[in-house]
């Protein structure tokens, strides 16, 4: 039988072709039809070729071969033509026939498949006798096992897969969102509650403007012009990691950045895309604002000041009592407080006050 769709298919041997006048056999000039089943005749695609004895080869076209006959003719004008007709297997393997199964009768004897290769991409559909023993182990299922049981133990009902390795068990759990994790009780929504309870906010500084020691923009933080101030930022990456200061004021551009002013000035300045980390829980007041609600040294000295005189007046030393001009002296503290009036009106009211401090 010849194979059918053979990539490379063989030559076939139609016969000779004979002068009908003389019969001289025909070693050239000989034209090839082909008429396949179910197909109308013409002309072969093939190549014709002569034996020594001048029977006419031809080797068809691959797809001239993909039918289950085909019958070829070879003539030439004022010739006898000759014809075979060729029988194609369902293989496409020379030397190797296909079983139509639905065609076999069965066997009235058992037959023995010795030396017989079983194609594994075939599947059994059931068993319904008992299978004696199984002497070598299965080393491999790409199928399902359909629930059967074998010694009391099912066998999985769904395709083999090779198993995940541990690394990517481990990024499957870490990469999870925590968003979706917020059941009650579960260790989860403790993740989360912890979470939210350390929240930390990472920036990423950018180029432009050039980022100095002490003010520079960054982007990830969009939040409300001030809402960081006086939160603690540190760097994360760069060459000033690490490096700490308090949030002086911080300015929200309106495209998602953050102007972020700082009180302290790092000790280098970071560089684009050097990342920051702000501590929103964080409030450590700047030390303007602490100086602020103290006394300053200034306002002290007026205090002192004016008490000295109070006192230069009360405890001072009084040279011209009940006259017209009345003047009061007080030392304290290596300073010599003078409260001096002009005089007394009709009504004994002291004019102006005359205040020196030697």
């Amino acid at each position: 039988m010849y194979p059918r769709n053979a990539a490379s298919p063989e030559p076939i041997a139609i016969g000779p072709v004979v002068q009908i006048t003389d019969g001289a056999v025909q070693s050239s000039g000989v034209t090839v039809r082909i008429k396949p089943v179910g197909v109308a005749e013409a002309d072969g695609a093939g190549t014709t070729a002569y034996s020594t004895d001048g029977v006419v080869l031809y080797t068809p076209t691959q797809a001239e071969t993909n039918y289950t006959s085909f019958v070829l003719i070879a003539k030439k004008t004022g010739c006898i033509p000759a014809s075979v007709t060729v029988v194609t297997t369902a293989s496409a393997t020379a030397g190797y026939a296909g079983v139509d199964w639905s065609k076999v009768t069965a066997a009235t004897t058992a037959v023995a498949l010795t030396n017989t290769t079983i194609s594994t991409s075939q599947a059994v559909a059931s068993v319904s006798g008992a299978v004696g023993s199984v002497t070598e182990r299965v080393t491999a299922n790409t199928d399902q096992w359909g629930g059967v049981t074998v010694t009391g133990m099912p066998l999985p009902t769904t395709s083999y897969t090779t198993p995940p390795t541990a690394g990517t068990i481990a990024d499957a759990v870490w990469d999870e969102s925590y968003s979706t994790h917020t059941t009650a009780g579960t260790f989860g929504k403790l993740m989360d509650t912890l979470r939210k309870a350390n929240n930390i906010i990472e920036g990423t500084i950018l180029a432009t403007p050039t980022p100095t020691t002490t003010v520079f923009r960054i982007s990830g933080a969009d939040y409300p012009t001030g809402a960081l101030e006086h939160a603690v930022l540190w760097m994360g990456s760069g060459a000033s990691v690490e490096q700490n200061s308090p949030i002086l004021t911080t300015v929200n551009n309106g495209d998602g950045t953050l102007t972020v002013t700082l009180e302290e000035a790092l000790v280098t300045a970071p560089s684009a895309g050097d990342t920051v980390l702000i501590d929103p829980t964080s409030h450590v007041h700047a030390i303007a604002d602490i100086q602020a609600g103290l006394a300053t040294a200034a306002n002290l000295l007026i205090a002192i000041d004016r008490v000295s005189y109070c006192l230069s007046a009360l405890a001072g030393n009084c040279s011209t009592a009940q006259t017209a001009t009345e003047t009061y002296v007080l030392s304290i503290g290596g300073n010599t407080y003078t409260a001096a009036y002009s005089g007394l009106d009709g009504s004994g009211n002291r004019g102006t006050t005359t205040l020196t401090k030697a």
